[in-house]
C-alpha cells in the first residue's frame, strides 16, 4: 500500500544544513519492535528517522472523538510531527520520535482530521 506524503525540506536550528525529509514506510510495530506503536518511517538527509504513534492514543481519540485515523492520515500527522521538531531545534537523528495523546489531537485538529 502506499501513501502520499510530498518530500519536505526544513530548516532545522539544530542542522548545519536543511533537512530534506522523505516518507518511506508506515507499519505496526507491535509486531516488529514490540512496541504499542504505529511507526512512521522517514529518510532525512539519507539517515532513517522514526515517528512513532501510539497505539493507545489511537484507541482513547477513537473512543472520545469516535474518530478512526487512516493510515494516509497518520502518514500525514508524523510528517508534520517531524517538521515542528526540526524546526524547533531538535535532532531528529538521535532518538525516536513518540507522538502522545495531546500532541496527537492537536496535530489531528490542525490538519482538520478532527
Amino acid at each position: 500500500m502506499s501513501y502520499l506524503v510530498s518530500p519536505f525540506e526544513v530548516s532545522a536550528k539544530a542542522l548545519p544544513v536543511p533537512a530534506q525529509c522523505r516518507f518511506v514506510h508506515l507499519f505496526s510495530a507491535i509486531a516488529t519492535r514490540h512496541s504499542d506503536t504505529i511507526d512512521c518511517w522517514f529518510r532525512m538527509n539519507g539517515q532513517r528517522v522514526t515517528v512513532s504513534i501510539s497505539c493507545a492514543a489511537l484507541t482513547t481519540l477513537r473512543r472520545t472523538e469516535g474518530k478512526k485515523l487512516t493510515d494516509q492520515e497518520l502518514a500525514d500527522i508524523a510528517a508534520l510531527h517531524l517538521r515542528r521538531t526540526l524546526e524547533k531545534g531538535y535532532d531528529a537523528t538521535q532518538a525516536e520520535l513518540f507522538i502522545e495523546m495531546a500532541q496527537l489531537r492537536n496535530l489531528a485538529s490542525e490538519l482538520g482530521y478532527l
